[in-house]
């Protein structure tokens, strides 16, 4: 049976993002619930660890641990209501339904909605990508830090961006074998790095960080191959090899570069995809940019979407770190207490503004970030036609192509004809990969395609649990 809760302001997601809009929003008097996935609040990068697990020296699991566990104090101090293990299948009008612990049907009547639903692993289809052994770099860390089993006993960590630096240095640190990273992007060059040094104002403790993670591989003699991709993965019913190959700057492979690497596990981290679904399912206007993350909510300066009533904040919204995301939480949150006539337009004004400097600082210096990490479109192209995109119902590039080939351009189009991305997953997995295949053979940009449909449940949830919820709804609802 259904049970129904209020709430003023409903925040979906307990990282960085929903934490710090829940503080601001509550100290200011909103009522305010924040609903999550995991067992804890903190989100990917301030995850806490599980139950059985006892922590006697915090500073031992790293910054971004402490401050997770100083956010999540402060909620919980401010007794703000949590609602943990909980996914969030559906949204009609500011009636937010979800299933806890699996079983529990739920729905948060509220009178605005934060998304703060952050980011995942962009997947990287190539062949042998669904070997066991190959996990994103998200997944590995999860993996050693958090349950403290290694993947494997030689890894690579294949991807670009910052980050691979950062989880390969992680990584070693906790005890996993790094055989060597690659870098599909090309080496920095000098006037990057002396643009990032002139940004260093707000951003000390992220150039700290890289020069930290870049000397640890430095010491440890850990190789770093920049211009180097992913080719192939190779091995009988597991991972044993990974054959790389050079790129040029746009990632496509240069021809006879194949370099063979004895590996028994790979950890990917090609950047991440904006968790949009939602924002998509109220029907919020979006833009694309592949370096934000896809398809992302359009925001005015308050964070509020085209949908009133809704606002999106953190990595959901544009891939930029969980500093941005926490200052992006608390200007969310001031703005729901603004909306809510707790705050006056001065006052908001006031408050927002050291907010608006500093997240102006880290733009800046994530421009010049994106300029040397760019997504390059070779990432698309590294699949061949035996390689199985959609992992749910098996479906291979060939399979796809025969149907682009007939003059298909609409990537839902080409869901209902191949059964591609009607899986578990919907989409997560393979979506990149289909929407590239289809602005590829059709000569249309992706940002001109159709965004992918969004319907409920949106996350996988038992039809048995929500059944009683699906009856009550209006029919033009329920129908689609």
């Amino acid at each position: 049976m259904t049970s129904i809760t209020k709430a003023d302001l409903v925040i979906i997601g307990g990282g960085p993002a929903g934490m710090a809009a829940a503080l601001e929003a509550n100290n200011a008097g909103v009522s305010t619930c924040i609903i999550d996935e995991r067992p804890t609040l903190g989100g990917q990068i301030h995850r806490q660890f599980y139950n059985g697990f006892n922590v006697y020296d915090p500073s031992q699991s790293g910054r971004e641990y402490q401050e997770g566990q100083r956010l999540i104090s402060e909620v919980t101090k401010n007794k703000i209501e949590v609602i943990t293990s909980a996914t969030v299948w559906g949204i009609w009008d500011k009636q937010v339904a979800f299933v806890q612990d699996g079983n529990l049907s739920r729905v948060v009547e509220s009178k605005m909605i934060l998304l703060a639903t952050g980011v995942q692993d962009r997947p990287f289809v190539c062949p042998g990508w669904t070997l066991p052994g190959v996990i994103t770099a998200g997944a590995a860390k999860t993996l050693v830090k958090y349950q403290r089993i290694l993947p494997g006993k030689r890894i690579l960590m294949a991807g670009s961006g910052p980050l691979v630096l950062a989880f390969s240095a992680q990584l070693s640190a906790l005890g996993a074998n790094i055989v060597g990273v690659i870098e599909a992007a090309g080496a920095p060059k000098i006037r990057d790095v002396i643009g990032l040094a002139l940004q260093v104002r707000g951003n000390e403790a992220l150039i700290r960080d890289a020069i930290h993670y870049q000397g640890y591989l430095l010491r440890h003699q850990i190789l770093l191959q920049y211009s180097t991709i992913l080719m192939r993965v190779e091995g009988d019913g597991a991972v044993q090899r990974a054959v790389t190959a050079r790129v040029d700057k746009d990632w496509r492979i240069i021809p006879a570069t194949e370099n063979v690497i004895e590996v028994d596990a790979i950890c990917l981290g090609y950047g991440f995809l904006a968790a949009s679904e939602l924002s998509r399912l109220c029907g919020c206007r979006q833009m694309f940019d592949e370096n934000l993350g896809g398809h992302i909510p359009i925001r005015d300066e308050w964070l509020r979407t085209s949908v009133p009533g809704i606002l999106a904040a953190g990595d959901g919204s544009g891939v930029a770190g969980w500093q941005a995301a926490t200052l992006e939480g608390r200007l969310a949150g001031i703005t729901a207490a603004l909306d809510f006539g707790k705050l006056s337009l001065h006052q908001a004004t006031r408050r927002a503004r050291n907010l608006r400097i500093r997240l102006r600082r880290m733009e800046q210096f994530r421009q010049i970030l994106r300029r040397m990490y760019p997504v390059g479109q070779g990432i698309y192209e590294v699949a061949t036609p035996e390689t199985i995109v959609c992992r749910c119902e098996e479906v291979t590039v060939s399979e796809l192509s025969s149907v682009l080939d007939n003059g298909v351009t609409d990537p839902n189009i080409l869901k209902g004809l191949t059964r591609a991305g009607m899986g578990r997953c919907q989409m997560r997995n393979c979506g990149s990969q289909i929407m590239a295949m289809c602005a590829s053979r059709s000569g249309i940009a992706i940002a001109q395609l159709p965004p992918i449909t969004v319907r409920p449940p949106v996350k996988p949830v038992l039809i048995g649990t929500i059944a009683e919820d699906l009856l009550q709804l209006p029919a033009e609802i329920a129908i689609t």
